[in-house]
C-alpha cells in the first residue's frame, strides 16, 4: 500500500450525522470485525493480508472497508495498517458527546404512559416513572449488577400482575428462578399452567450442549428462529401488551452470531415489541464491544440504563445513571447505589461504598 497523508481528513466536529459516523464507522460486517481486532489490540501493526488471515477472512474482502476506516482516520495507512489509538479516543468522545445530548423533538413528545418501577434507585432517576412501552437496555461494566436488575425488573413486573417473557442467554432458566426467590417470589406460582405468567425461552442449553427441559428452546445461533419462538412466547402470552421481554444477554447474541445479524435481529424485535405494545429489557457489557458499536446499539433502544464500577481509597464504588429514556424524564448524573443478592440494587450505605 501507498503512504497516505490523513491529516485532517474525516473529522467528524464539523460534520457527519451520528447515524451518518456510525455508518461509516459498522457499516458491514468486515468494518465491525477490524473494529473488534483493533479495539482487542491496539498495538497491532500489519499488512492488509495479514490482518485478513488473523480476522478469518480473504484480503479482498476487507480492503474495502480498511480504505473507509484510513479515509476517516480510525486507521494509518503507509505500507501496513495500523491503529490510530488517539483518533480512536477522539471518536469514543464525540460518539459519546453526541448519546448525551439533549433529546430531539420526536423523542420528548413521543406518547408514552409511564409508571415506577418499585426499585427505589432506578424511580430516583426516572421521576416521573418508567415508560411503560419501550425497548431498554442495561449497559454496564463486569461486576456492576446487570443481571441484578434485569431480575429485579422482572421481579417487580410480576407483583404489578405483569406477564414476563424470559430469554436466558448467559445461565440456566432454573438459576434465574433461584435469584428470583432470593428476591422474594417464588416463580412457581407464576408458571402454574392455566395461569402461566412466566415463561421461559432457554438460549443457554443450546450453547453448552445440555436438552431443554423449557416449554420453549432455541439455538441463540439460529437469529431467525429465536424471532419466531419470541413472537410466539409474546403471542400466547395472556395479555401481550401488559408483558415484559427480558434478555439476558445482548452480548451472548452479538458474540454468537456476528453483529450485523444480531443488529438485523434487534430492529426486528424493537417493532414488535412496538407493534403488540409489550416492554422489553436486555442487557450489555459494554467492555466487550468497540463503542461505535454500543452507540449503534443504542441508537436503536428506546431508553438505556448505564452502570460502571471504580475502586476508590475507601473500597469499591457502583454508580449508575439514564443518558436516554424517550418519552420520561431522566437524570443523566452518575449515582452511587449499591448491590444485594436479596435486595437487588439499593441506595447506598452511609458510607456509599460496598467491599
Amino acid at each position: 500500500m501507498f503512504p497516505l497523508d490523513n491529516k485532517g481528513s474525516g473529522r467528524v466536529d464539523k460534520g457527519p450525522s451520528k447515524a451518518d459516523l456510525i455508518e461509516k464507522l459498522i457499516g458491514s460486517e468486515t468494518k465491525a470485525e477490524l473494529l473488534m481486532f483493533f479495539h482487542e489490540n491496539p498495538e497491532s501493526t500489519d499488512t492488509v493480508e495479514g490482518i485478513a488471515n488473523k480476522i478469518r477472512r480473504a484480503p479482498k474482502e476487507i480492503d474495502r472497508d480498511v480504505s473507509d476506516l484510513v479515509e476517516l482516520g480510525l486507521l494509518k495507512e503507509v505500507r501496513t495498517v495500523s491503529f490510530d489509538k488517539a483518533r480512536d479516543q477522539e471518536l469514543q468522545r464525540e460518539i459519546s458527546k453526541r448519546l448525551i445530548s439533549p433529546p430531539s423533538a420526536d423523542e420528548t413528545e413521543r406518547p408514552s404512559s409511564r409508571e415506577m418501577t418499585g426499585i427505589g434507585i432506578v424511580d430516583e432517576l426516572l421521576p416521573e416513572g418508567y415508560p411503560s412501552t419501550s425497548v431498554v437496555l442495561v449497559m454496564g461494566d463486569p461486576a456492576t449488577g446487570k443481571t441484578t436488575l434485569l431480575t429485579q425488573l422482572v421481579v417487580e413486573s410480576l407483583r404489578k400482575d405483569r406477564n414476563v417473557v424470559y430469554a436466558s442467554l448467559d445461565d440456566f432458566p432454573d438459576s434465574v428462578r433461584e435469584s428470583m426467590r432470593m428476591m422474594g417470589i417464588d416463580p412457581q406460582k407464576y408458571e402454574v399452567e392455566g395461569r402461566r405468567r412466566l415463561v421461559f425461552i432457554d438460549c443457554y442449553s443450546f450453547l453448552v450442549g445440555v436438552k431443554s427441559k423449557e416449554q420453549y428452546s432455541e439455538d441463540p445461533q439460529r437469529l431467525s428462529d429465536l424471532s419466531i419462538v419470541v413472537s410466539k412466547a409474546l403471542s400466547e402470552s395472556r395479555d401481550p401488551s401488559n408483558t415484559l421481554l427480558a434478555m439476558d444477554s445482548l452480548t451472548t447474541l452479538l458474540q454468537r452470531s456476528g453483529v450485523r445479524p444480531s443488529f438485523d435481529f434487534l430492529h426486528t424485535l424493537v417493532a414488535k415489541i412496538r407493534s403488540c405494545k409489550a416492554s422489553c429489557v436486555t442487557s450489555l457489557s459494554r467492555k466487550a464491544f468497540h463503542p461505535a458499536i454500543i452507540a449503534a446499539i443504542q441508537d436503536k433502544v428506546d431508553g438505556v440504563i448505564e452502570m460502571k464500577a471504580e475502586d476508590t481509597k475507601e473500597g469499591f464504588a457502583r454508580y449508575i445513571r439514564v443518558p436516554k429514556m424517550k418519552g420520561a424524564r431522566h437524570v443523566t448524573a452518575w449515582t452511587p447505589y449499591n448491590r444485594d443478592p436479596g435486595l437487588g440494587l439499593i441506595m447506598p450505605t452511609s458510607s456509599g461504598l460496598q467491599s
